[in-house]
């Protein structure tokens, strides 16, 4: 995830899966068009090519391609987890003051390569003060550094905050 704005009174990271949208577009398009063709020709074949096809490239854009985007924001006491599809809008708010601090879990993907997959997790205070709740911020475990940054950057980002909130 890209950091867009760090301020002491706001966080936002968000990602946009710019180019996995793409690459599915132009899946649908290759198959659509051809279908489009074969039917003006007159192949009533080209119709079940470009429906299928086309339809399986939008059910991967609709599985697949997800805006996903966290807000942090200290005047309103608030952390915002906010995911948009193709089909619908997802907005979860919790109150900042239950977020303990944020943490990455790990998995072992399955396969040859037993690759290591992470996704950012914001851990809260379960009110009772005897233990914590783990809160994924997205469903999907991925590898590569990008949940270690937006874990370091949530961390670095409540430490400031509540440094600033505390009176000297």
């Amino acid at each position: 995830m890209k950091i867009y704005r760090n301020t002491p009174d706001l966080l936002v990271a968000e990602r946009v899966p710019l180019l996995l949208a793409i690459g599915l577009f132009g899946f649908v398009m290759a198959f659509v068009t051809p279908g489009v063709l074969l039917v003006f020709a007159g192949e009533w074949l080209g119709l079940a090519f470009g429906t299928l096809g086309g339809g399986l490239g939008i059910a991967a854009m609709c599985v697949f391609v997800e805006r996903l985007q966290v807000i942090l924001d200290a005047a309103a006491q608030t952390a915002t987890i906010r995911r948009r599809t193709m089909l619908g809008h997802r907005e979860t708010t919790l109150p900042l003051v239950e977020l303990v601090r944020a943490t990455t879990e790990s998995t072992t993907s399955s396969g040859k390569s037993r690759q290591r997959l992470f996704r950012p997790t914001l851990v809260l205070d379960d009110g009772t003060g005897a233990g914590e709740i783990l809160h994924p911020i997205t469903e999907v475990f991925s590898s590569g550094t990008g949940a270690a940054r937006l874990v370091a950057a949530i961390n670095d980002w409540l430490a400031a905050s509540r440094s600033q909130s505390q009176p000297a």
